[in-house]
């Protein structure tokens, strides 16, 4: 027989015939037999893999599985995590490659926030010259039927990878993302066609919107599949991007970013204080906290530390940090990141600039990019406002401590009265939002113009429908002194002699290099005493060794600020510190009950002032007589432990006869008395008619408020006056007065009748009625 090539030209073997007869259905027979026995065998053999695979996937568990690429696998077939193909053998061949990947991950889902880098803890390993790839993001997000819109594809060893979700996508992205470095991809059809292999070509292929390299803005807020597989993949229809096999699987939920609107503000002391000498980078948060204050107010060359929290920005600011990893908290870094960060075209903005400056003056600002390691020190921290991923790698709360000396971070030094308004922002406009200029791998800061020019920075991760937020907050410079609670004219402190203590406000901040030593001269040696000086709540106190000194004693004071002296001033002790030239009046010679005669002064009214305190005092003394009518004031001098006694010899009292009450006043002591003013006998007053007036004299006669004397009314003589006696106008002693009889202010002359002057003048009249009328009237 003739033999032929077999359809897939491999030479067929030749056949063997025998001797023996043999018909058609012979052969259709034996050939049918073989034809079952293969069959059967090939049932055998595919029962075997399936034995094998089952095993495998038994040992290799659910947290962590192998995978094995089958080019042969149908082109849309599910990825099942825990497969392990066996290689196929054909004819012709040995044995075909295996690509057997392991992985798993240590959590279900992934929280994380946008913008910030987080920390995907993994199982990945390769067997060989093979490499474990991640998938993250290509699936199908909501039930809207669209995708994530990214599409990345990392390699990963080891057991953890940290995602810098500000760059992924980007060509500064800190992964090794396959987008940037050489990768062994196949990306098929639904068909099992080969469409691309790499991201590139991936992007390029225009009927698939995979959004493979071609980030529109930086990773969005969503959820993202993540997957451990080895390198081949089905894109679907519909742009979702499915590995062909799964070791392990999980997701990425990235949330929205968040911003705190209000600013911490808080003073601390100078840098070189804090660290002792021993340089800035032991310096920490804790340590401002320590040596400073809760206040606004900040001492002309202390720090103001500004403390903001916010998310999403974490991972621009750890790449201008240049940091091999994600930032940490309860770490300083150097500002020019921060600078950096301010400058780029990111969004985020800090203004400080002075709010009060002269008619003529321009306002003082921050200028951080003329500022020093010395002027500027960041911190970071956790943040405790805004909630965090459980991912989330960075701290989410920085800290800005500025020096205020001379020479500072300022456009212009600021001085004690500088008021200052503080913005941190996160820019935005409405109807705006952040966009990358080009293709991919796009540039990670390089945002598209806006579509208006006048339309500033956007933020990344504002909405279309987001504006600009900020927070905001005040601080003042004030001067930088100690105010002594007690001290004289002459800058002498006083010190009492009970407790010895030297005390003051002051707007220095804690701070153990302030000291002070008190000298005291003795008979024997001079006493010395050194005390630190303690600054709590804006008050001071220093020991000055003095508790128990007599008072009157005296001293020396000298403040020192480490070996420079910053103050000297004399020391006092004395017995009472708030009234240490206290003057008062000693009641037992103070005259407090007076009786003067009328035009006679206040000779004998003596003020005795003494001064109990133990320096000389110069007060002002004040007489007041019945509340203003007579007022005398004057200084007076008394020098410490003495007592001095004033007299009011050049004071006339020129005051009605009667009671009057006074009060003697001095340096918030008083004294009240009374005043007895008497009548002077020696003076006769006269009215304006020239009669003779009133007399001092106790014998006057007494007039009632009508102006009529008692002897007008004739009571005191028992005459009962008729019609026709009354008296007449004729007979006034005062013309026009209604024919009422004036007093007469003159004593009377009495004659041996019994009657005076008066009386005998008016009986003479009627004697005279009498005798020419013929009847009495």
């Amino acid at each position: 027989m003739t033999s032929r090539d077999s359809p897939d030209g491999t030479a067929r073997p030749p056949r063997t015939t025998t001797d023996a007869p043999s018909s058609g259905r012979g052969a259709s027979r034996r050939e049918s037999t073989l034809r079952s026995r293969l069959a059967a065998l090939r049932v055998v053999l595919v029962a075997l893999a399936v034995v094998l695979s089952l095993f495998g996937g038994a040992v290799a568990g659910p947290a962590a599985a192998a995978v094995a690429d089958d080019d042969g696998a149908a082109a849309g077939g599910e990825a099942t995590a825990g497969d392990i193909v066996t290689p196929a053998l054909e004819s012709g061949a040995s044995e075909a490659v295996s690509r057997e990947i392991s992985g798993g991950f240590s959590r279900d889902m992934f929280t994380g926030t946008a913008g910030d880098p987080v920390e995907i803890r993994h199982v990945a390993d390769a067997s060989g010259d093979d490499t474990a790839y991640m998938l993250v993001g290509g699936n199908r997000l909501t039930d809207s039927g669209g995708t994530v819109g990214f599409v990345d594809v990392l390699k990963v060893t080891g057991s953890s990878t940290v995602i810098n979700t500000r760059l992924m996508g980007t060509d500064e992205s800190n992964v090794d993302s396959c987008a940037n470095v050489t990768c062994d991809l196949t990306f098929k059809n639904n068909d099992g066609e080969v469409i691309a292999e790499n991201l590139s070509a991936l992007h390029n292929e225009r009927s698939i919107a995979t959004g493979a390299a071609g980030l529109a803005r930086p990773l969005a807020p969503e959820r993202y599949r993540l997957a451990v597989t080895n390198g081949t993949f089905i894109v679907r229809d519909n742009g979702a991007v499915d590995p062909v096999k799964v070791a392990a699987e999980s997701d990425l939920v990235l949330r929205s970013p968040t911003f705190h609107d209000e600013v911490e503000v808080f003073t601390t002391a100078d840098g070189d204080v804090i660290a002792d000498g021993e340089g800035d980078d032991t310096e920490t948060l804790a340590d401002l906290r320590t040596y400073g204050t809760d206040r606004t107010a900040v001492t002309k060359g202390d720090r103001v530390v500004l403390g903001f929290e916010s998310t999403g920005i974490w991972g621009a600011l750890s790449h201008f940090a240049a940091s091999e990893g994600p930032l940490e908290s309860d770490t300083s870094m150097n500002h020019t990141a921060l600078e950096r960060l301010l400058t780029a075209e990111e969004g985020v903005s800090l203004e400080i600039r002075q709010t009060n400056p002269g008619r003529n003056d321009r306002a003082a600002t921050f200028d951080l990019s003329d500022a020093d390691a010395d002027d500027v020190r960041v911190f970071l921290a956790d943040g405790t406002e805004l909630e965090r991923g459980e991912v989330d790698r960075a701290p989410s709360r920085f800290y800005l401590a500025i020096d205020t000396s001379d020479g500072g971070p300022f456009t212009d030094d600021p001085e004690p009265g500088d008021e200052y308004a503080v913005e941190f922002a996160l820019e935005g406009t409405e109807g705006e939002r952040y966009a990358f200029d080009g293709g991919g791998p796009p540039a990670a800061f390089d945002p598209a113009p806006a579509s208006d020019d006048r339309v500033g920075e956007q933020y990344p991760y504002h909405g279309i429908d987001d504006g600009r937020v900020s927070a905001e907050a005040t601080f003042s410079i004030k001067e930088r002194f100690l105010r002594y609670d007690h001290v004289t004219d002459d800058r002498t402190i006083l010190v009492e002699a009970g407790n010895g203590t030297i005390t003051g406000t002051t707007s220095i901040l804690p701070s153990a290099e302030l000291s002070a030593t008190v000298v005291r001269d003795t008979d024997d040696a001079p006493n010395r005493t050194e005390s630190e000086l303690t600054v709590a709540n804006e008050s001071f106190s220093v020991d000055s060794g003095l508790a128990g000194v007599a008072p009157g004693t005296r001293a020396s004071y000298r403040l020192y600020r480490g070996q420079s002296l910053q103050d000297s001033r004399p020391v006092l002790v004395v017995e009472n510190a708030t009234s240490p030239a206290k003057l008062w009046f000693r009641n037992e010679t103070t005259t407090t009950n007076l009786t003067v005669t009328r035009g006679e002064s206040l000779a004998n009214l003596s003020a005795a002032i003494q001064n109990v305190g133990q320096l000389e005092n110069r007060e002002q003394l004040t007489l007041d007589v019945d509340d203003g009518e007579i007022v005398e004031e004057r200084y007076v001098t008394v020098g410490p432990q003495r007592t001095k006694n004033e007299t009011f010899a050049e004071t006339a009292v020129d005051l009605e006869p009667g009671e009057y009450e006074y009060t003697l006043a001095i340096d918030g002591d008083s004294v009240n008395g009374t005043l007895n003013v008497r009548a002077d006998p020696a003076v006769t007053r006269l009215d304006e008619s020239g009669s003779s007036g009133e007399s001092d004299s106790s014998g006057d006669v007494s007039t009632d408020e009508s102006g009529e004397s008692d002897a007008d009314t004739g009571e005191e003589t028992g005459e009962a006056a008729d019609d026709g006696g009354e008296e007449t106008g004729a007979t006034s002693g005062a013309p026009g007065d209604g024919g009422e009889t004036p007093d007469e202010e003159g004593p009377a002359t009495f004659l041996p009748f019994g009657i005076g002057t008066r009386e005998t003048f008016g009986g003479t009249v009627l004697v005279g009625a009498t005798y020419l009328l013929g009847h009495w009237v």
